[in-house]
């Protein structure tokens, strides 16, 4: 399979993407992995235009940054995993512009009023694996339920097959104490392998 793992840290040495890197370790021993770090990306936010909703057959936006490229590796992986670290209980500022930017790839087809649940979407990544790694110095409990809230509506909206969201806490702001867990990191390795059965 070509995996693709997209680094939301601005952090080069950070946690994220030492785990980004593990993660990475693991998977070409049998896959064609690519890993993309957001910092390395010309990326703008989103300017709610909607031009994009306006292009059906292509994704369509009108700004001229890396995303197009970006999205067009989404776009060809058969999984993609997305890194973060998380701040304020949510993704990180680089990924949250590239994420917003994934509108472009799902396009709101009919349901005036957006509600998920009440919309036909034409997707570009439909039933595409995703899943979310992500990062953070404290717990997970009380700490990564908006994170993970989050990644589930996207998932929702982009109508991608959503593996999950994997959780490395206790994560040490110098990194080399950081204790990344290796039952999550095989999780996250089983998981994918289990899709070729």
């Amino acid at each position: 399979m070509n995996i693709l793992l997209i680094s939301g840290s601005p952090r080069k040495n950070g946690n994220t993407n030492a785990i980004v890197q593990k993660v990475s370790e693991k998977l070409t021993v049998a896959h064609n992995v690519k890993v993309c770090r957001i910092s390395d990306y010309q990326i703008n936010g989103c300017l709610g235009c909607n031009h994009c909703q306006s292009v059906l057959d292509e994704p369509g936006c009108v700004q001229k940054d890396d995303v197009t490229r970006l999205l067009g590796e989404v776009m060809d992986a058969d999984v993609v995993l997305y890194g973060t670290p998380l701040y304020g209980h949510s993704y990180s500022e680089q990924l949250k512009l590239l994420m917003d930017r994934h509108v472009a790839l799902f396009k709101f087809v009919d349901g005036a009023d957006k509600a998920v649940d009440e919309m036909k979407i034409k997707s570009f990544i439909e039933k595409k694996p995703v899943a979310l790694i992500v990062s953070c110095q404290g717990p997970e409990e009380n700490n990564t339920e908006l994170v993970q809230m989050q990644f589930s509506r996207f998932c929702e909206s982009s109508l991608t097959y959503c593996m999950g969201t994997y959780i490395f806490p206790w994560c040490s702001p110098n990194v080399t104490d950081s204790q990344f867990s290796e039952k999550t990191l095989n999780q996250l390795v089983c998981d994918i392998e289990a899709l070729e059965k």
